[in-house]
């Protein structure tokens, strides 16, 4: 029996759990796996609720890079580092990601110049890369009956996070400033990084390559961070213009690169064969596609909550930080909750089926959204809707990959979608606001919205859901769990 073949086991004994049933150490391995996913999460809320006082502590009008370079220092490394999952196991990359969140995030805390904030956000981002690594473990280290379930609930705790991340954001900004989050994010990464290293158990090797892709990674990650970077720009620079039209012109060329490049690559950081196959294209289309717009959408409700009411200037209700976190909680809990539902539910009931449901009331709850946002009520309902789908979508997304790929093909499948998923995220935002900004007032240099904008927006994130389940209805029959490890040769005795 190859390596590459066998689970690993939790006990550490090289004896493969094989009960299919819930013990204290898998659970102790779910909770090490999700914290660090779900820090991502936290993440993006601490460091939007940050902006406002690294721009006034370090009098910079470049506060954009104190997000920005996260996102793209991830997205160029991504291609990299689940390969290297694959080649040397995945708990040592796990291990290094989270080491370097600690370091990262120690070091923007304490940085006395700007540039030496962007310095440790950049070394800290590795841990974007860590949903792409956890999704595989649980298929490597769970019994195959509790794969589905596991990833469902590792998916699905952003829900928690959500929920707690804008209160403790208030609370850590307003009293200590943009120090307190990343004093914050330092901690739990240093909690992660304790978790991972005791609780996660060594990983099979899943690809036995003696060389590596360098330039196939550099083409594929650099292409996508141009990209990213051009369209979370591309509203300031002015979308016809020349700096713009060069970054999409040369993201465009490296991607085209990259595919001639793993043509005839010896050893391909992508299989491009098993990208071509019907069951993971869709698969990861429409799951990238649905996530992107459950995480994107919800921008637009929470401009709409925060922006001010100005009458003949701008449409926002004007509601406080704390405020709109209280209205948007019965929301967050719903992403929970029916994350853990549908987690049990997909042990019976087909994947695929849940994902369309949760597309089609993501959809729903979006289009609705658009035309009720008056007030409180108007927008909590239709937010909760909105979030009964998108939770299902996050849910079974983990999901669907399983059924679409082998063991041995599932790093680099669970890379695909990260990466996927920053570039539809990207793009949505930057649809979002030319929406927003065509039906814009600007006042003093400050764009204010009006209703016709957040509704044309909010429309949008309905149709893009549309978009995703149309994808969704072409997903072929994917493959059972069970089916791999019943395939498996029998360990020996000792």
């Amino acid at each position: 029996m190859t390596p590459s073949s066998a689970h690993a086991s939790p006990d550490g004994n090289g004896t493969p759990e094989t009960s299919g049933r819930w013990t204290p150490r898998l659970a102790g391995v779910l909770l090490a796996l999700t914290w660090p996913t779900q820090l991502v999460t936290a993440v993006v809320i601490l460091g939007s609720n940050s902006l406002a006082s690294v721009a006034q502590v370090f009098h910079t009008t470049q506060v954009v890079w104190f997000t920005l370079v996260v996102t793209l220092v991830y997205t160029l490394f991504t291609p990299f580092l689940f390969k290297l999952g694959d080649l040397y196991g995945r708990k040592r990359i796990m291990v290094a990601v989270t080491g370097l969140g600690v370091v990262g995030d120690s070091v923007a805390a304490m940085a006395g110049h700007y540039w030496l904030v962007l310095v440790g956000r950049a070394l800290g981002a590795g841990y974007g890369v860590f949903p792409a690594l956890a999704y595989p473990a649980i298929r490597d280290i769970f019994p195959a009956k509790l794969v589905k379930s596991a990833s469902g609930l590792l998916a699905s705790a952003g829900g928690l996070v959500a929920l707690a991340s804008p209160f403790l954001a208030a609370w850590l900004v307003d009293g200590w400033g943009y120090r307190g989050g990343l004093w914050f994010l330092a901690s739990v990464s240093a909690v992660a990084f304790v978790l991972v290293v005791f609780l996660v158990p060594e990983t099979p090797r899943h690809a036995f390559d003696s060389g590596f892709d360098w330039l196939g990674g550099l083409t594929l990650g650099g292409g996508l961070s141009a990209l990213v970077y051009v369209l979370g720009r591309g509203d300031e620079w002015g979308w016809g213009s020349g700096e713009t039209l060069s970054w999409i012109t040369g993201g465009a060329l490296a991607l085209v690169a990259f595919v001639l490049v793993e043509r005839s690559a010896s050893y391909p950081i992508l299989n491009l064969k098993v990208l071509r196959r019907r069951s993971v294209a869709t698969v990861l289309l429409s799951a990238s596609w649905g996530q992107a717009v459950a995480f994107s959408a919800p921008t637009i409700s929470i401009l709409l909550a925060l922006y001010p009411h100005i009458p003949g200037v701008s449409d926002g209700l004007g509601w406080s930080v704390h405020h709109n976190a209280v209205i948007t909680a019965p929301a967050s809990v719903i992403v929970f909750l029916i994350g853990v539902y549908s987690s049990r539910l997909m042990r019976r009931v087909d994947a695929r089926l849940l994902a369309r449901c949760g597309l089609a009331l993501m959809a729903l709850g979006f289009l609705l959204m658009g035309s009720f946002h008056a007030d409180e009520t108007q927008l909590m309902w239709t937010m909760c809707v909105a979030n009964l789908g998108g939770g299902t979508v996050v849910a079974a997304a983990p999901v669907m990959v399983v059924g679409a790929v082998t063991p041995d093909e599932h790093g680099q499948a669970s890379g695909t979608l990260i990466m996927l998923l920053g570039l539809f995220s990207a793009l949505f935002g930057a649809l979002f606001f030319a929406v927003l900004d065509a039906h814009s007032t600007v006042m003093k240099g400050t764009a204010f919205y009006s209703d016709s904008g957040y509704t044309a927006a909010l429309r949008l994130g309905g149709l893009l859901g549309l978009v995703a389940l149309a994808i969704a209805l072409f997903i072929p029959p994917l493959r059972e769990p069970e089916r791999d490890a019943a395939a498996l040769p029998v360990p020996a005795a000792h």
